[in-house]
């Protein structure tokens, strides 16, 4: 890896350790203290909140990030990025108040948890003011590692301090919504201070070309929403809340795993976004490095938990969360197939800037999902959810490789009429 990747890769490696040790740590004491029920009575919280962030975010994380990376050397250019981008993330975020007082007023099933929704709102606003994308963009990540540490350790000793048995879930909820808040704040504080960044008075049409340049890839992650935080909630339909909380447990620690190939991997983005709009030759060098990255941390990940998910369960969480061991084993086949959609995804047709397919994939694969997932969940419970999710992924993961070899044919028939060498970016 060049320098600049490999530490942009350690750095964002450092930040998510923070985001999953931490949550991890606290797993046991959740899943003890408030018991499977309640545990999934806040999983279920966690899943809707979620399509709050999946609003708020609305893909800047990636249209954001490759924007700033191509603007780095204009400071007009970067002045307007980073102020249309908030906001608009600022309209995003009133609009996701709306949607949530709207569901607690005409479900009365949500009202019984409004005080978790609450809670879990503030982590939702907090989100929205955090710009990562910001830092990625300027390959900056390592200014994050320390504010995210803080943030984190804050979250633990918040939950470990007011969770103190069942019916405690809604402090559960707070206690990590005021991490998100800390860090929201460092973020914003450390870029005022080391001027990344100006705020400039920009027209609205500016804030309207982020959300519309934002859209297909909000549209493609709502799609994915669909057969992920939308499991939980059929699970929680079909089956109850201790279903959920045996389900969750073992998809947090997958995602957990995920979460090490998909950083490594992000941390190429920023470069390969610029390679291919200058050097097709040094974006395909780059793209061949992260595909032996993520894929050998994939395959790594997946033996892992096959050989270690029993005794690792069995000794951290207990006897009440046994039926997750096979759920975990059967969760570990999902990191191979991420990983190819991942690579030619996110790292692929994103950096061309092909949204609009990336877009049409996941509305194909997600009708897909839509076919079987809801008798797998009403026959199999949790085991049909988790097979549902390696149907669709491994369709993903098909339509991603061949597509991405496509559009990425046409950049090479580009590159040899140009001729262009491999620049020092990726020496």
């Amino acid at each position: 890896m060049p320098p600049s990747i490999r530490t942009t890769a350690f750095h964002l490696l450092l930040i998510q350790a923070g985001n999953y040790v931490f949550p991890l740590l606290l797993l046991p004491l959740l899943g003890r203290v408030l018991g499977v029920r309640e545990f999934g009575v806040l999983a279920y919280c966690q899943a809707l909140a979620q399509y709050l962030i999946l609003l708020t975010d609305y893909g800047h994380n990636l249209t954001a990030t490759r924007q700033v990376a191509l603007r780095r050397d204009d400071p007009d250019g970067l002045a307007t990025v980073f102020s249309a981008t908030m906001l608009a993330k600022l309209a995003l975020t009133l609009a996701s108040l709306v949607l949530m007082l709207g569901g607690l007023w005409l479900a009365p099933s949500l009202r019984e948890h409004w005080p978790i929704l609450a809670a879990a709102f503030l982590g939702v606003v907090a989100n929205a003011l955090t710009p990562v994308w910001l830092f990625q963009g300027l390959e900056r990540m390592k200014t994050l590692v320390l504010p995210n540490f803080i943030s984190k350790a804050a979250s633990v000793l918040c939950v470990v301090a007011w969770v103190r048995g069942p019916g405690d879930a809604a402090l559960a909820a707070l206690g990590i919504s005021v991490g998100t808040s800390i860090l929201a704040a460092g973020a914003l504080w450390t870029a005022y201070r080391q001027r990344l960044v100006r705020l400039a008075a920009v027209p609205w049409r500016a804030i309207a070309a982020s959300l519309r340049e934002g859209f297909p890839v909000f549209l493609s992650l709502v799609l994915v929403s669909c057969y992920v935080n939308l499991n939980a909630i059929l699970l929680n339909y079909f089956h109850g809340p201790e279903a959920v909380g045996q389900f969750s447990m073992a998809d947090k620690i997958r995602i957990a795993g995920q979460t090490v190939f998909t950083v490594i991997g992000t941390a190429f983005y920023p470069r390969i976004s610029q390679c291919y709009t200058t050097d097709p030759a040094a974006a395909r060098v780059l793209m061949r490095k992260a595909m032996l990255v993520v894929f050998g941390c994939s395959g790594a990940m997946f033996i892992g938990i096959e050989i270690f998910a029993g005794v690792g369960i069995r000794m951290w969480l207990g006897e009440p969360f046994h039926a997750a061991i096979f759920l975990l084993r059967l969760e570990a086949v999902l990191l191979p197939l991420t990983s190819v959609a991942f690579l030619f995804g996110n790292l692929g047709l994103l950096a061309l800037g092909s949204h609009r397919l990336i877009q049409n994939i996941y509305a194909a694969v997600t009708l897909l999902h839509l076919l079987y997932v809801v008798p797998l969940v009403m026959y199999f419970g949790a085991e049909g959810t988790v097979i549902s999710v390696i149907l669709t992924e491994a369709f993903g993961a098909l339509a991603f490789s061949v597509f991405y070899r496509r559009e990425v044919a046409a950049w090479t028939r580009s590159a040899l009429r140009v001729g262009p060498e491999v620049t020092e970016a990726v020496r």
